[in-house]
């Protein structure tokens, strides 16, 4: 992981400040570990964004980060629980109208579900500023397995899915990206392939269950689906323009993990009206301006996620580092 740092630029200029530290001790009920200071953060405009230019915040030591631009507002806020012990990540992201908005990102735009890389380093490649693990379709393509309804890019993947409410898990309801912004959720054999590109989405990841829709949750997919205590990853929607990413750390000690349930709770306390559970165990990931943020392993040295195919992102920044550069 890389040092704490905040970055500004304008124009051509930049400012870095580092620091290092370890996570504040944290109480039993679970709060943002560490407050910013106000001077951590730039001067936004009456819209929310930066005038010009960009702001990077690195927070390791405070469970913050923070991105800035004229168009993207990032927060990624750590937040740690003693008893029982979890530690998840919630990414809060306002997109300017006419911005960029959250789309799938390609490790090979020609070869799509055939390529594979680490989500840090395909963040890299891509330039990305927030982004998080995907819904896994590569392997059950690979597998040649029932994959759900799988588009990327306007490209149909797959057809074939689940009826709704069936036993195997992923019962593979779909989350629909549109070029506008929109999220929605359905449920697995809600609609066909054509129907998704009929209505205007780009992309249709195939996994859930769908978590929120219309502001409700999914109770029966709720109680039906995934109690083993496991890392997971959501995604959710409060309007067009404003989105969550959330992580959940699991199977270690800092973090044991939890059902789908809990990321649900945590998107609609958040005002979601739309939400979708992602795959998780070794791939869920978060990973911010290239750097994986989230613990996958015990001990000082972190592990990559597993490799994938795409990632759910949002935002492009010539701050975040190449490749090669350490993670």
């Amino acid at each position: 992981m890389p040092p704490s740092a905040s970055r500004q630029t304008e124009g051509t200029e930049m400012k870095r400040v580092c620091a290092w530290g370890l996570a504040l001790l944290m109480a039993f009920f679970a709060f943002p570990a560490g407050m910013a200071e106000e001077s951590d953060f730039p001067e936004l405009n009456e819209s929310g964004f930066l005038d010009e230019g960009e702001f990077v915040y690195f927070g390791e030591e405070k469970g913050l980060w923070r991105y800035a631009s004229d168009t993207l507002w990032v927060e990624v806020r750590r937040y740690i629980q003693e008893k029982p012990a979890r530690t998840w990540y919630e990414a809060e992201i306002r997109c300017k109208e006419g911005g960029e908005v959250p789309h799938m990102i390609a490790n090979d735009p020609e070869k799509g579900l055939k390529s594979t890389e680490y989500p840090h380093k395909i963040a890299r490649k891509n330039r990305t500023v927030i982004a998080v693990s995907n819904d896994y379709a590569q392997l059950r393509y690979k597998q040649k397995a029932r994959m759900g309804i799988v588009i990327r890019n306007g490209k149909i993947w797959s057809e074939k899915t689940r009826k709704k409410g069936a036993n195997q898990f992923p019962p593979l309801d779909t989350l629909a990206l549109f070029p506008d912004g929109d999220m929605r959720v359905f449920d697995s054999d809600e609609l066909k392939a054509q129907d998704y590109l009929d209505l205007g989405a780009t992309d249709v990841l195939a996994f859930g269950p769908w978590l929120i829709r219309d502001g409700e949750l999914n109770e029966s997919a709720l109680a039906k689906y995934g109690k083993s205590k496991a890392e997971r990853v959501a995604v959710g929607m409060e309007e067009k323009g404003h989105y969550w990413f959330m992580m959940l750390e699991g199977r270690i000690t800092r973090s044991k993990g939890d059902g789908i349930s809990f990321l649900a709770e945590k998107m609609k306390d958040r005002g979601c009206q739309v939400a979708f559970n992602l795959d998780g165990g070794q791939t869920a990931c978060i990973v911010f301006m290239g750097h994986q943020l989230c613990k996958m392993v015990n001990g000082k040295r972190n592990k990559a996620s597993r490799i994938t195919a795409d990632i759910l992102g949002v935002g492009t920044s010539d701050l975040v580092p190449a490749v090669g550069d350490p993670w």
